[in-house]
């Protein structure tokens, strides 16, 4: 079995995407500024805080996701995250980020209207243009870029020079 041995999930939530790669990493980090603990499972770890300001370590990763999360942050926030990221990454590792359509963010106004959802932080998606990535994680090849889940969703997946 092919493994990666050292994930950050940003914006990890309460892991469930950690949880998932479990059986394929060795190890991971999730960070989140609504968890209010550190919660530690067999092969990741969650703590709390934002990042980058509420993170240090000694280790470079393999692979840092941003999985809907940059939508969350100012835009004039965003190069500090890409800076970050640049020092968190292994030579010839991968950031992975996915970001909505700014028109999905009307389809959930329209659902949350009618009371079909709830819950979803909408108003902290400071109208943020997915286009704008390319040049904000300048420093990276861009190796994949497509929409999905009927042109509603981004996926970026950028990585550094081996």
């Amino acid at each position: 079995m092919t493994y990666v041995n050292l994930v950050l999930d940003i914006g990890a939530g309460e892991g469930s995407f950690l949880s998932f790669l479990s059986p394929h990493i060795r190890s991971g980090i999730g960070i989140d500024p609504l968890l209010t603990t550190s919660i530690k499972c067999e092969t990741y770890t969650l703590i709390p805080g934002t990042f980058p300001h509420d993170f240090s370590t000694c280790d470079c990763f393999d692979v840092i996701t941003l999985l809907a999360v940059v939508e969350h942050i100012p835009e004039a926030e965003l190069s500090k995250v890409a800076d970050a990221c640049w020092d968190y990454l292994k030579t010839g590792g991968r950031v992975i980020i996915t970001v909505p359509h700014p028109f999905a963010d009307k389809i959930l106004d329209v659902l949350k209207f009618f009371r079909i959802i709830k819950g979803l932080s909408l108003e902290e998606h400071h109208g943020f243009n997915p286009e704008v990535l390319p040049n904000i994680f300048n420093r990276w090849k861009l190796i994949r870029k497509e929409r999905w889940e009927l042109g509603c969703n981004y996926l970026f997946i950028f990585e550094t020079d081996i």
